[in-house]
């Protein structure tokens, strides 16, 4: 019984090997058909990722050489990297694409220019412009604010800076005369708005930093520039707004924007038994 057993499998073994052999052979068969016929040329194909506006010297390095069927070869292919020496990737370029000739173009090309402006892309399917302003790092959390990022805006004396008296005339002596504030309140004008540069410095290029040292503190900005991506009408309300006033606070991605209003601030929440904390009364750990 166990030699039958033996038998039996070594029969199927010889099987699965000449099934595996015939279909291998199959394949290769319709492959060598295919290509029976079509001769194989060389073509450059792009190996790894090139940028827009890669000079072609840089570019060349990640540019590899290929034989592919002729059928299959651009009629404008490149025939040597020579012809891309001296100029720029007019757009992206992804691997496995075959390299030819309008993929690089002169260096001032405007459509291989890389600008700011390509950061600009649309939000729910509204065209975006930018507001910046420069902020102290005491408006600005401490300068730990990052491109991507996203804050809330924050107006000191709101109904002072709508008013205007943060922009009376000086007086002879060109000292700003006292601004008589009727609402003292800081309220929030927008909610979640996206840093899109901080100083000049974009998503792409904060995040190729390297970080800092093990045990080395991030370096913190005194002053910075913070550049938000808003609708046109966002950036109007902010421009009207004197920039010393408006104060950012960061907020967490998944943040949720709620409708906010004034505040009720006398008593002072700390001699209220159902406030006493900014998280509660029980404070942000409870009772742990």
């Amino acid at each position: 019984m166990s030699q039958r057993r033996t038998l039996i499998l070594i029969a199927a073994v010889v099987v699965g090997i000449l099934a595996a052999f015939l279909v291998w052979n199959y394949t290769k068969g319709i492959q060598d058909e295919a290509y029976s016929d079509a001769e194989r040329v060389k073509v450059y194909l792009v190996d790894t990722q090139i940028a827009r506006g890669t000079p072609g010297n840089l570019a060349m390095q990640a540019i590899v050489e290929e034989q592919i069927p002729r059928k299959f070869k651009p009629a404008n292919a490149i025939e040597s990297l020579d012809d891309i020496a001296g100029q720029v990737a007019r757009t992206d370029l992804v691997p496995n694409q075959v390299v030819v000739a309008d993929m690089f173009v002169a260096a001032g090309d405007p459509d291989a220019i890389v600008s700011a402006a390509d950061k600009i892309t649309k939000v729910r399917n509204v065209d975006m412009t930018t507001f910046t302003v420069t902020a102290s790092s005491d408006n600005a959390v401490a300068g730990l604010i990052a491109p991507g990022d996203y804050v809330n805006v924050l107006v000191k004396s709101f109904a002072t800076a709508v008013s205007g008296a943060a922009g009376s005339t000086p007086t002879d002596d060109g000292e700003q005369p006292a601004a008589t504030v009727s609402d003292p309140q800081a309220r929030y004008v927008y909610q979640k708005a996206q840093v899109l540069f901080v100083g000049t410095t974009s998503v792409e290029q904060a995040g190729a930093t390297p970080p800092p040292a093990e045990g080395a503190a991030a370096p913190v900005a005194s002053s910075t520039q913070i550049t938000l991506l808003l609708p046109v009408q966002a950036t109007q309300i902010l421009a009207s707004l004197p920039p010393e006033s408006i104060y950012f606070s960061l907020v967490s991605k998944d943040f949720e924007p709620k409708p906010t209003g004034e505040i009720e601030i006398s008593p002072p929440p700390a001699e209220n038994p159902q406030i006493l904390t900014p998280y509660g009364p029980t404070g942000a750990r409870g009772n742990d």
